[in-house]
């Protein structure tokens, strides 16, 4: 089960890298940079970036875009060792592969309500070249315009933005966003970056703002979504029944909730199944709680039959 869970997931990170495209500023492979630290190459699979690596791009099956997305991503993987599997796996120990001619990646990148610079030695960045992004209203404000609209609207001018900083070597493709979890107490912390209380409401902006960052247009409802383009890669999080950081002596890292299967049902993971099945989101974020004694990212039940 454990090793049948990692391939899963394996396999979900390489269907977005082939969305992905390389990054000059953090890529040994790529170290050749125009003005301005904008990068040489903007996508990996291009064939005179493989012959400036001495490689010839033909020999690799996952270049071919004439293939689904299943056979590339099944080449790549068949041609990886566990040890660098397992380094894709994370955000800071993914790991380039010369061999290959693929760059390492930081998956890490957010967009709440702007393109944002988190966390340290961060893929998106600001700099003199971009200073900043737009930086819209916190969630909560937004969701409660109840306005599906403008939630689609901005979710497309956060995508707009975070594709030109990527083409300017200043930003990621894979976005930790939108937090859809339902607020249960105000003490959390995190309530401003949520769509509020009501899951109905919460799955509604869920749906919006994920069709806005990854959807483009005329290419939003091909019939094998796996086969798709993205704009940008969003992610629902943080599933789930998760909405507690450090509070009298509980922490998130070690929280065990004790949840009623009808609250999970109608409450905490409505909004992802309406996340996942109508806005048709590219990744979901497991949570850092237990429930019910269960880590999630570990919870058979919660990740396979939900």
């Amino acid at each position: 089960m454990a090793s049948k869970t990692f391939c899963i997931i394996l396999l979900s990170h390489v269907f977005l890298y082939f969305s992905i495209l390389s990054f000059a500023r953090l890529d040994p492979l790529d170290a050749s940079l125009v003005d301005d630290g904008i990068p040489e190459f903007l996508h990996v699979c291009d064939p005179s970036r493989y012959k400036k690596l001495g490689l010839d791009m033909a020999d690799f099956a996952f270049c071919d875009k004439s293939l689904s997305f299943e056979v590339r991503a099944k080449d790549l993987v068949d041609r990886l060792t566990l040890i660098e599997k397992a380094q894709q796996m994370g955000d800071h120990n993914s790991t380039d592969l010369p061999r290959l001619g693929l760059p390492s990646y930081k998956w890490w990148s957010e967009a709440l309500n702007g393109v944002a610079q988190v966390g340290p030695n961060p893929v998106t960045h600001f700099d003199a070249v971009v200073p900043i992004a737009t930086s819209f209203p916190n969630v909560i404000l937004t969701s409660a315009s109840f306005n599906q609209t403008l939630r689609k609207t901005i979710g497309k001018v956060v995508s707009t933005e975070a594709r030109a900083m990527y083409n300017l070597g200043r930003a990621g493709l894979t976005f930790w966003s939108p937090n859809i979890n339902v607020v249960g107490d105000l003490r959390w912390g995190r309530t401003l970056e949520t769509p509020g209380e009501d899951p109905y409401v919460v799955g509604l902006y869920a749906v919006n703002f994920v069709r806005g960052l990854q959807d483009i247009e005329e290419q939003e409802n091909i019939s094998d979504p796996n086969s798709r383009p993205l704009k940008v890669s969003a992610c629902c999080k943080h599933f789930a029944a998760y909405d507690i950081e450090n509070y009298l002596g509980l922490d998130r890292l070690h929280y065990d909730v004790k949840v009623y299967e009808q609250d999970m049902v109608e409450t905490f993971n409505l909004p992802f199944e309406m996340c996942v099945k109508e806005g048709d989101v590219s990744s979901v974020m497991c949570s850092y709680n237990r429930v019910t004694g269960i880590p999630t990212c570990a919870d058979a039940y919660l990740l396979k039959k939900n």
